[in-house]
C-alpha cells in the first residue's frame, strides 16, 4: 500500500511540475520581444508581422500629428543610421511633453509588416535635460529614456 501511495504522490508532481513549464514557457514566449531598429524591423518585416517589437531611433521630421480630442498621437521612426522609417500609432494616453521631430524615442508595440506600422502600448523619449552635462563633459548616454 506505501508503494502505491508513494507512486501516486511521485506521479502528481511530475504532472505538476510539468503543468508548471508549460505555463512558464506559453507565458515567457507571448511576452517577450525583440528589440529593432527601424531598418532592421523593415528588413525583417515577414517574420515580425502581428509580433511584439520594441523599436528605437528618431521621430522623423515632420511626421508627428497629435490629436488633442482622442488622445492619439502618429509619427515615425527613422533609423538613426538609414533613411528607413516605421510609423506609429500611440492612442489613449498623453502625449510625453518632451516628445518633439528628432528626439530619440523608445516604442514599444505590435507591428503589422502590411502598414510597417506599430500600434504602440508604451511610449518613452528621451529627456534632453539629463543630457546636457553629460554632453558637455564628452559622455553620451543613449539608454536612459524618460517615459509618459
Amino acid at each position: 500500500m506505501k508503494k502505491q501511495s508513494r507512486l501516486k504522490i511521485i506521479a502528481a508532481s511530475i504532472i505538476l511540475l510539468g503543468g508548471m513549464a508549460f505555463l512558464v514557457v506559453t507565458m515567457t514566449r507571448s511576452t517577450s520581444m525583440r528589440h529593432f531598429t527601424p531598418a532592421a524591423l523593415v528588413a525583417d518585416a515577414s517574420s515580425t508581422d502581428d509580433q511584439l517589437v520594441q523599436v528605437d531611433g528618431l521621430i522623423a521630421a515632420g511626421s508627428s500629428q497629435w490629436d488633442a480630442v482622442n488622445f492619439k498621437l502618429t509619427f515615425a521612426v527613422r533609423d538613426r543610421e538609414t533613411e528607413a522609417t516605421v510609423n506609429v500609432i500611440y492612442e489613449d494616453r498623453l502625449k510625453p511633453d518632451n516628445f518633439k521631430d528628432g528626439g530619440s524615442v523608445f516604442v514599444e508595440g505590435r507591428y503589422h509588416a502590411s502598414q510597417n506600422l506599430v500600434v504602440a502600448t508604451k511610449l518613452m523619449t528621451k529627456c534632453a535635460s539629463k543630457y546636457e552635462g553629460a554632453e558637455s563633459a564628452g559622455s553620451t548616454d543613449e539608454t536612459s529614456y524618460a517615459s509618459e
